[in-house]
């Protein structure tokens, strides 16, 4: 919880567990340990055992994977803000939050309980400076973690004007250091696979 708090996320810890218990549910398949050549017949098992694939039982935290994802995912909501929330740190009303996200203006997971918003779009009580022209952009079936990870990772094709070294920056950090948006807009398409 004091993690959250020095971040600007005031969750109670009730809600922090009901996001995280939802989180998992949805990431972590109901049957992630087990036999996986169980399914295939014998000759399917000796085909793919001949081409390298280890078929034999996966053990109780063998796979980090899942759980890294489950972690990730259930992070990112725990740290998401309500559209109240958001209205509220924008100045806005409820109403214009839930516009701005029908227009794909903001960025929203949406839940049985309502919409959350991820807390890497917003610089204290504005949204970061060109999101709502690259946010439209983006594949809306990419998975929160993807659309998190294109905006937090260094990107090739973005560097500081003038750094001789044209070392990558994230476009968060672009659109935060004054880059155009309609830049990092056209490099939104090809955002799959940031997870």
């Amino acid at each position: 919880m004091e993690a959250l708090r020095r971040v600007g996320i005031d969750v109670s810890p009730e809600e922090l567990d009901r996001r995280i218990a939802q989180a998992l549910l949805e990431v972590v398949p109901p049957h992630a340990v087990g036999d996986l050549g169980a399914e295939f017949s014998s000759a399917e098992r000796a085909v793919l055992e001949a081409g390298g694939v280890d078929l034999s039982p996966l053990r109780p935290g063998e796979d980090e994977s899942v759980l890294r994802t489950a972690t990730g995912y259930a992070a990112l909501l725990a740290s998401s803000l309500t559209v109240r929330e958001a209205a509220r740190r924008l100045g806005v009303d409820g109403s214009r939050v839930r516009q701005r996200l029908s227009a794909r203006q903001m960025y929203g997971i949406r839940r049985p309980t309502g919409w959350l918003l991820p807390i890497f779009q917003f610089d204290e009580d504005r949204l970061v400076p060109g999101i709502e022209r690259v946010l439209p952009r983006l594949n809306p079936r990419l998975h929160p973690l993807a659309v998190l990870g294109w905006f937090t990772r260094p990107h090739p094709d973005l560097h500081r004007p003038g750094d001789p070294e044209e070392t990558p920056i994230a476009p968060l950090e672009w659109l935060r250091s004054g880059g155009t948006p309609e830049v990092a807009a056209e490099l939104a398409g090809d955002a799959a696979g940031y997870v």
